[in-house]
């Protein structure tokens, strides 16, 4: 009765976190309808989202948040945020959304270290002309010779390209010199429309999404004098969001309200299905649902540690219970996500974390099914630890836009995505899991009493049974990538550094079961062995990204490197502790 009564409160609280934030605030119908404005459409690098998407990834990139707080100290949500910087409002240009961390790149540009190193763009305009010179000057390098001070001001100068070819795009012409109209047509002529914001989409008469600046300028009557034969030819969707953002400006929440409405009968009307699926991302976008779970696993792990350690059965029950709550929104999103873009669980670095992560969490879940008698709370440790860690490497990585960007056109194969890649994910997922555990028998035999003979015999067993399925999983997953290539590329194998890498997951789990079966080590070595793999796995999973080189460098990011290293020489820290003489260890031989 008691441990039904805590398992009811913890999926009673787990519900409560999950749901928390998920409704948009309250608003009267004489308050501005910034939820509805949320839900409009807009097509960025190749994708259709919900402006609520678009603001969110580009105030991540700027700041690597998706808020940001007025001189008030009030936060804004990002989409209020992107409003009032188009739409022209001054205290906009006050907003500090523009992280840079560099401290020589500060220096060249005037600013001055602060907490939390976000500056505004007023605070940059004074130093514009000079970041703009020394960013040109780093990309005339070659990639070889440019040092820290290089990459970081390419880093804030590319943010600042972003950010200014946004806001242009949504400039009103109207307010432009006449003299300027040609220049601003040519240069949105060269633009490509990839890379910058459309929001007119395609309806009746014109089957292309447009961005806004242009297709007001295309209306604009002093283009007759500029562009012979022109015709001058309004669009009412360009119209409506024009008058929009000078409504806003200028406070007249009447007018804004009105003009959202007719600009959503309109598209209604002529284009319905432009609103598909934007309302679910609107929700799965508010939902969170990754980090509310990464902080729940991190609890999870708390709780089953010292219950673990103290052999306490009520903790490791509620961490059971909050692993399997965290678990199932984990899922949700997940299936979310494949429902969102069209494609497979697994399409870039960013999904693969997260799937890697879901998958171990499923794993800790099944050996604790597996082990309960024999040894409860060891699932939790697993999937608690891993959850929390994998989904927080993914945080870290949305920094870069888009999480759900359109594929390559080499890589747009669906079959191979659902086949091959789902199937070497979860190769690394279970060569983590059984390193994962190694970790913990090290630790445990070292610092702690927790580690008697069965423990060991149980944590042996684990270990063997998940590298049984790494080596299954990561063979069959490189044969099917080898087949992939052969159809995209006309070889089976081509020594790429991925293919390498995938092959070492290969026989470095190989290698483990042999020694095991060998009796060429015990227990305790087949843990150290276990740890070094995953040293292998982070490897082939990161490594091979940050040489830029091969016909595999898809998932590149300058920031995974720093962590690639400091992981790998965690890992080599706890491979040393294993070869510490047993008679050192606390539990003993």
């Amino acid at each position: 009765m008691k441990r039904s009564i805590s398992n009811a409160l913890v999926v009673l609280f787990c519900i409560w976190f999950f749901q928390n934030g998920v409704k948009p605030p309250e608003e009267a119908a004489t308050d501005l309808q910034l939820n509805a404005f949320a839900h409009l459409p807009v097509k960025f690098e190749g994708r259709k989202k919900p402006i609520d998407t678009f603001a969110r990834n580009l105030l991540t990139v700027l700041s690597d948040k998706q808020s940001v707080k007025n001189e008030a100290g009030e936060k804004i949500s990002a989409t209020q945020w992107l409003l009032d910087t188009i739409s022209g409002r001054p205290e906009a240009m006050d907003y500090a959304v523009f992280r840079i961390e560099n401290l020589d790149v500060l220096t060249s540009l005037g600013l001055e270290e602060r907490k939390r190193f976000r500056y505004s763009y007023r605070e940059l305009m004074p130093a514009l002309n000079t970041l703009d010179g020394a960013a040109r000057s780093a990309y005339g390098k070659a990639d070889r010779q440019r040092d820290l001070y290089d990459k970081q001001i390419m880093k804030v100068a590319n943010k600042l390209y972003l950010f200014q070819n946004v806001m242009a795009s949504f400039e009103d012409p109207s307010t432009l010199p006449k003299e300027q109209l040609m220049a601003v047509a040519q240069r949105y002529m060269q633009l490509e429309n990839y890379s910058i914001p459309l929001v007119i989409p395609p309806v009746s008469g014109n089957p292309r999404w447009r961005p806004l600046m242009s297709t007001l300028l295309a209306a604009h009557p002093a283009m007759n004098s500029v562009i012979e034969g022109h015709d001058v030819a309004v669009d009412p969707l360009a119209t409506h969001i024009g008058v929009m953002q000078t409504a806003y400006r200028e406070g007249n929440v009447a007018l804004f309200n009105s003009e959202l409405m007719e600009y959503g009968a309109l598209l209604q009307r002529d284009n319905p299905a432009v609103f598909e699926k934007l309302s679910f991302e609107v929700f799965y976008n508010r939902l969170g649902a990754f980090m509310k779970s990464a902080n729940l696993y991190l609890l999870v792990f708390v709780l089953s540690l010292f219950g673990w350690l103290f052999r306490k059965d009520g903790l490791l029950g509620a961490a059971r219970t909050m692993m399997v709550c965290a678990f199932i929104p984990h899922t949700f999103a997940i299936i979310a996500r494949v429902f969102l873009s069209g494609y497979p669980p697994v399409t870039n670095l960013y999904s693969s974390a997260i799937f890697i992560g879901w998958a171990a969490v499923a794993a800790g879940i099944i050996i604790e099914l597996a082990f309960r008698k024999k040894a409860a709370g060891m699932g939790n440790l697993v999937g608690g630890i891993a959850g929390f860690s994998t989904l927080l490497i993914a945080h870290f990585l949305a920094g870069d836009g888009d999480t759900m960007e359109q594929m390559r056109a080499v890589l747009d194969t669906r079959f191979w995505l659902a086949t091959h890649v789902i199937t070497v994910t979860l190769g690394y997922m279970a060569t983590f899991v059984s390193g994962t555990i190694g970790i913990f028998y090290i630790f445990a035999g070292l610092f702690t009493r927790r580690l008697d003979a069965e423990t060991k015999e149980n944590m042996f067993r684990m270990m063997v049974g998940t590298t049984c399925f790494a080596l299954l999983l990561s063979f069959v997953g490189t044969v099917l990538g080898g087949l992939w290539a052969d159809d995209s590329w006309g070889r089976f194998w081509g020594w790429d550094p991925k293919e390498n890498g995938a092959l070492l997951i290969v026989i470095w789990n190989a290698i483990m079961l042999h020694a095991r079966w060998g009796r060429m080590v015990e227990q305790r070595g087949f843990a150290i062995m276990a740890v070094s793999g995953n040293i292998v796995t982070a490897w082939s999973w990161f490594g091979v990204n940050q040489l830029s080189v091969g016909l595999h460098s898809y998932g590149f990011t300058q920031s995974a490197t720093f962590w690639l290293v400091v992981f790998v020489l965690t890992q080599l820290a706890v491979v040393l502790l294993g070869f510490v003489p047993t008679r050192w260890w606390k539990s003993g031989n």
